[in-house]
């Protein structure tokens, strides 16, 4: 997983790297007094970027089209007074500005310092998702609402899940840092994303394909079965086995009875214990092993594992 964290008082180097995780800009200092400092720290997860980026003072950044990639901004404090390239927005910790391919941006703030949370998703990546989530072809650009309000139940769903590319950042090496984390989460920022901006497309997501044969949702699960360290997405699983995302969906609801997405982890519970089994425990924790498996969160992963096994996984571990 690619990182990057810096600060620089250059102008010219704090230009280029955040050009580098994001858009080619160019960037106004408006506060010289205080002397001119940038601070970044980004990561990229595939097809999408995610970074916290802060100045000392208030600078203004402009852009031609951005062309390749969809960008999405959070100040995490104060407001951003900015230009999406179709609408004046006020971004703020409780409204997000949303900016597509096609028009030429604007950002004025940082007035108080503060940081901003910034996502950029490759156009390829969101117009494919797109396509899978409306059985639809897209072939231009979609025309996404330029706010996002974080406070509506979308938003603050939205939110939650964008967050944790918040915790990823600040911390690139802990739990959250394992490909069969990083990979599917950043997949869910994306898909959720869809779902919560409005745009054209939203009536064609909410038609309910038809569902996929038994035979080929048995596939999918000896999949899963065969390769569950695999940082499977649904998306990933209903390519290999022919369907669609949402089809796929609701063929495992039919004949599943739960998500591929929870019987994945169902059968990576069961790796995770059968590793507790056979590990020394004077060499191996507990969140080493729940980690290996994509458990990011010690504490739910024994719930988990208690009300499969009906012991904590420490337990296991001892042999007793």
């Amino acid at each position: 997983m690619p990182a990057i964290s810096m600060t620089t008082r250059a102008r010219d180097e704090a230009q280029d790297a955040v050009a580098r995780v994001y858009f080619p800009h160019r960037l106004a200092v408006l506060e010289e007094g205080a002397g001119f400092a940038m601070s970044l720290s980004a990561v990229t997860l595939g097809s999408v970027s995610a970074g916290l980026l802060a100045y000392s003072g208030e600078v203004s950044l402009e852009t031609g089209e951005l062309e390749t990639g969809y960008e999405v901004n959070v100040p995490l404090d104060g407001d951003l007074r900015t230009w999406t390239g179709h609408a004046d927005v006020c971004a703020s910790p409780q409204v997000a500005a949303v900016y597509r391919p096609d028009g030429r941006t604007r950002l004025h703030g940082w007035a108080g310092g503060g940081r901003l949370f910034g996502l950029k998703i490759e156009r390829d990546a969101l117009e494919s998702a797109l396509e899978e989530l409306s059985d639809r072809p897209v072939r231009a650009v979609v025309p996404l609402e330029p706010r996002l309000d974080l406070r509506s139940a979308a938003g603050r769903q939205w939110w939650a899940l964008a967050s944790s590319l918040v915790a990823l950042v600040e911390d690139p090496d802990g739990p959250l840092s394992s490909p069969m984390v990083t990979r599917p989460l950043a997949r869910s920022v994306l898909v959720s994303l869809l779902h919560a901006v409005d745009h054209p497309y939203r009536d064609a997501m909410a038609v309910r394909p038809a569902a996929p044969r038994s035979s080929t949702v048995r596939e999918a699960v000896a999949l899963l079965e065969a390769e569950p360290a695999t940082p499977w997405t649904v998306a990933d699983l209903a390519r290999r086995v022919g369907v669609g995302t949402r089809a796929l969906q609701d063929g495992f609801a039919r004949h599943v009875g739960v998500t591929p997405t929870a019987y994945l982890r169902q059968v990576r519970l069961r790796c995770a214990h059968a590793d507790l089994v056979a590990a020394d425990p004077a060499r191996t924790s507990v969140t080493e092993v729940a980690a290996r498996w994509g458990f990011t969160h010690t504490g739910r992963f024994a719930g988990e594992y208690r009300r499969r096994y009906g012991c904590a996984p420490s337990a296991t571990l001892r042999g007793s």
